[in-house]
């Protein structure tokens, strides 16, 4: 029942505190909630007052919605798609985290913009199909950036090449290696070329429009919020089928693109010059990725007591991301089976061991300065580091390099495939990936899981030929 006070304050405008109290049947627990309600100053007290009754009503059934997952338990004929997702979304972000909230609440923004205004009971498979063909054939405007053919020789006549532009402005190396070679390159990196060089952008650079599809998992996060609404519809008995199920609608095939990641050589190569580089930092960030195949949010929420030196072990425990509007924060890792220990190689505990003594004398000289902090990386004032801030640090290091692009996510996949190759047992490369199940392992690293097993196929027929030879 909700319940009703009303204020008066010293302006003369009226206010009314609405209580809400309600029995959860399934743990049999109280529930209170309150809000305030400030009548509109040109109102006289009995409109008020009964404008009070209509909010706390409404504030009543929003706190039953909270709890039972659906106001429209009450009226279910009438409820909106739009209202209803409202509730699940409520549920999310008690139940989720603040990115999958955050993620799910963007897909039913547009969501709720096409088919928002239905009720629940009038949506059809051909009113969902339709909606998700209008998701597949949405386009959005992409610039492609190409260099002049005389790139090179414009460079030269305002007195820049390959060598000053890489070392004395710090230009990222393989994207200027591509322009060279007159391959397309990023908006972002065009301008940052021409401010430095203070050359007009137009000299450099032709652009091109062009409409392009959105990435199919852009489109599928749409597609899976709203089929996770109607999936809670369908348990409130709203609905009698989950009609954005695959059983109804036509779900098209996602577009593998190829995993990159560093070949055997490659890999040595910049773990070689990842050994001598200037900043311990950088360097030993880079080595718990490429040597451990850890995401990046895990590695940002790494601590010192998750490494047990002796051991040589580390344990993953929590991640750090990043959510647009909401700022940096930590959660648990992205699955339960992310939440493990795995024993690494002793090179990377001697970096460790070495950052350590650097990271402790760096705490004493900073003082009140720097926040405290178990982390292994911060920021600055000590703060949880945004993990884009890592994908900066490879970015610096393959520029310093010289080697082609490669980003964080590559070197957990070049990890991954590394122990496929040398014949690590699946089951075992899972778990040290962080895989909840061994078949996601397998359905990602398919095609190197098949080489394996053709140079295992191999080396039995090798074994046995001898035998008999």
């Amino acid at each position: 029942m909700a319940t009703v006070r009303k204020r008066k304050l010293k302006n003369g405008r009226l206010v009314y505190d609405i209580q809400v109290r309600i029995k959860d049947k399934g743990s049999g627990e109280e529930i209170v909630e309150t809000s305030t309600w400030r009548a509109d100053e040109n109102m006289n007290e009995k409109k008020a007052d009964n404008e009070a009754v209509i909010v706390a009503d409404k504030f009543e059934k929003e706190v039953i919605a909270s709890i039972s997952g659906c106001s429209a338990r009450s009226d279910p004929l009438t409820i909106t798609f739009r209202d209803f997702a409202n509730n699940w979304l409520e549920q999310t972000k008690r139940k989720w985290t603040l990115s999958y909230y955050v993620i799910s609440k963007r897909a039913l923004d547009f969501a709720c913009s096409r088919i928002g205004g239905y009720k629940v009971k009038e949506l059809t498979p051909a009113i969902i199909q339709n909606f998700f063909n209008e998701i597949d054939n949405r386009t959005h405007n992409v610039s492609i950036i190409t260099p002049k053919p005389n790139f090179k020789e414009i460079l030269k006549s305002y007195g820049f090449d390959y060598k000053n532009l890489r070392y004395d402005y710090h230009v990222q190396a393989a994207t200027l290696s591509h322009a060279l070679r007159g391959q397309s390159v990023g908006v972002k990196w065009s301008n940052e070329l021409c401010r430095a060089t203070k050359i007009p952008f137009n000299k450099l650079f032709d652009t091109i429009e062009k409409k392009e599809p959105y990435a199919w998992e852009t489109n599928n996060k749409i597609k899976r919020t709203v089929r996770a609404v109607l999936s809670l519809a369908k348990k409130n008995r709203l609905v009698e089928d989950n009609f954005a199920q695959a059983d109804y609608i036509d779900y098209p095939k996602k577009v593998t693109t190829p995993i990159r990641f560093m070949d055997d050589k490659t890999a040595v190569t910049f773990f070689d010059f990842l050994m001598s580089y200037h900043n311990l930092r950088i360097k030993t960030a880079m080595l718990i990725f490429l040597l451990t195949g850890f995401r990046r949010g895990e590695v940002c929420g790494l601590e010192w007591h998750d490494i047990d030196f002796e051991k040589r072990t580390i344990s993953v425990e929590r991640s750090v991301v990043y959510v647009s509007g909401y700022g940096v924060f930590q959660k648990e890792p992205k699955t339960e089976g992310s939440k493990r220990t795995i024993t690494v190689a002793q090179v990377l505990i001697n970096v460790l061991k070495e950052y350590r003594e650097s990271w402790l004398k760096m705490r004493e000289d900073c003082g009140d300065y720097i926040k405290p902090s178990d982390k292994l990386f911060t920021s600055q004032k000590g703060d949880l580091i945004n993990p884009a801030t890592l994908e900066t640090w490879i970015k610096i290091v393959i520029r310093d390099s010289g080697m082609e692009h490669f980003t964080l996510h590559s070197l957990r996949h070049t990890n991954i495939t590394l122990q496929i190759a040398k014949g690590i047992p699946l089951v075992t490369v899972a778990a040290r990936a962080g895989h909840s199940r061994t078949s996601t392992t397998s359905d990602i690293y398919s095609h190197f899981i098949k080489t394996s097993d053709e140079n295992a196929a191999d080396a039995l027929d090798n074994f046995f030929n001898h035998k008999n030879n």
